[in-house]
């Protein structure tokens, strides 16, 4: 009988253990859900808009809405305002109207 208690007495342990660990080892919180991203036209958006695009930071955003206009997306890249990675990046959520 006290063996079994002993026994007892370490699984409570090892549970008490893995209850104040997991949740520090974020095993049990959700993931944060990813931001929506509109499309955002490079021509016309204001630069606060164009630092929400993924991976775009405050200086990029600046060198972006100084470089216009744009004719398509890709002029980014061969005015070297962004990367090719850079531009892989944003490219799904970026737009040009040339009609201005």
């Amino acid at each position: 009988m006290v063996r079994r208690s002993g026994r007892l007495g370490l699984s409570a342990a090892v549970a008490l253990m893995l209850v104040g660990t997991l949740p520090a080892c974020r095993l049990l919180h959700r993931a944060p859900r990813p931001a929506v991203v509109e499309t955002v036209d490079l021509n016309t958006a204001s630069q606060r808009k164009v630092e929400r695009l993924p991976g775009i930071t405050p200086s990029m955003a600046k060198r972006i809405v100084e470089g216009r206009p744009y004719a398509n997306p890709r002029d980014l890249v061969e005015r070297d305002i962004l990367t090719e990675r850079e531009l892989e990046r944003i490219l799904d959520h970026v737009t040009v109207d040339t009609k201005q």
